[in-house]
């Protein structure tokens, strides 16, 4: 069943010449990063190869893996399927690996794929379509749906497609994480201005930095509501491990860089979706009997919502309470 009712108008691609010979510059070049992914790989990269929307290059870059991942990759590059490249210096996590692929991107766009999860088979042309229909806006999303143990999870909000105002988009991000790594498209030249993923400055919540510092620094996004990407909650290793909440979120940062440039109503958008992931992460730092001091200290009082004031209070709640007034609140 086909989950985009629209399709790319046009291929929108630069025809040049080299040796002679016609090339065709993809639109669209998919970063893929690898570490370790024997499992998910060969399913994953079908997913790509099964896109209906065909202007585009695959870009994987093998972390330094030791399951097979990497003899996969290379049978995949020997048939044309992908280019691979492997650093001399793998990189810390999946940040590096994804910035590394961008440097060598062909095209004008970038999308990032984790081969954990799934695409379906119109993503591509999703994100093809709304660069054809608006080709001066710079970041375009796909819906995203969890899924654990094969089961689609439901979706708890949605936003109507259409073009985003910033402050439009701060404010869902002040709601919900409408962003996924898998789900956006985002130009190439902005990426880098951005600076790209933050490689070596967090253990765990570096993607949110990024998405948030982005939504910071475009007047206008687009936003697709049709799910064209499935995260698979059981292969997040990253999510899993304690010791990747020992800080307090990475989203922190971003106010420090960006809401001095902002208007008043965006720049308190901002801080109500920083305050949301600092909540989120302390709770589940409290669940995990880890100290939250720093958490509380870092929350804005004057940009909380009603939800986030509930989530205050279970945290000042005693633990022995702590579970039922959770269960309460759900």
């Amino acid at each position: 069943m086909k989950h985009c009712s629209a399709t790319c108008s046009r291929s929108n691609h630069t025809i040049g010449a080299m040796n002679g010979e016609v090339v065709k510059v993809p639109l669209i070049s998919v970063v893929v990063p690898v570490y370790n992914k024997i499992s998910t790989l060969s399913a994953s990269l079908e997913c790509l190869y099964q896109q209906t929307f065909r202007n585009f290059e695959i870009i994987a870059v093998d972390d330094g893996s030791s399951d097979g991942s990497l003899e996969l990759l290379k049978r995949h590059e020997r048939a044309g399927r992908l280019r691979l490249y492997r650093p001399a210096t793998p990189g810390p996590g999946g940040h590096a690996a994804r910035n590394h692929g961008a440097e060598q991107a062909k095209a004008e766009w970038l999308v990032f794929f984790d081969v954990d999860d799934l695409l379906l088979f119109d993503h591509l042309s999703c994100f093809a379509d709304g660069i054809a229909r608006y080709p001066e806006i710079e970041l375009f999303i796909n819906a995203y749906q969890k899924m654990k143990e094969h089961q689609r999870l439901p979706r708890s909000e949605q936003i109507q497609s259409g073009v985003l105002e910033r402050y439009d988009a701060l404010m869902a991000f002040a709601r919900y994480d409408f962003i996924h790594m898998n789900g956006a498209c985002l130009r190439r030249d902005r990426f880098k201005a951005l600076g790209g993923f933050p490689a070596e400055r967090y253990r765990r919540g570096g993607d949110i930095y990024f998405w948030l510092k982005t939504l910071c620094n475009l007047e206008t996004i687009y936003y697709n509501n049709v799910v064209t990407s499935l995260w698979q909650l059981e292969h997040s290793g990253i999510t899993h491990d304690r010791n990747n909440l020992a800080n307090i979120h990475p989203c922190v940062d971003v106010l420090s860089e960006c809401e001095n440039n902002l208007p008043w109503r965006e720049r308190r958008q901002l801080r109500a979706a920083v305050n949301r992931k600092v909540l989120s992460w302390a709770l589940e730092k409290k669940r995990l009997g880890q100290s939250i001091r720093r958490d509380l200290a870092s929350i804005r009082c004057s940009s909380m919502r009603l939800r986030h004031w509930l989530h205050m209070a279970m945290l000042l709640v005693p633990y022995p309470y702590y579970d039922k007034l959770k269960k309460w609140l759900k």
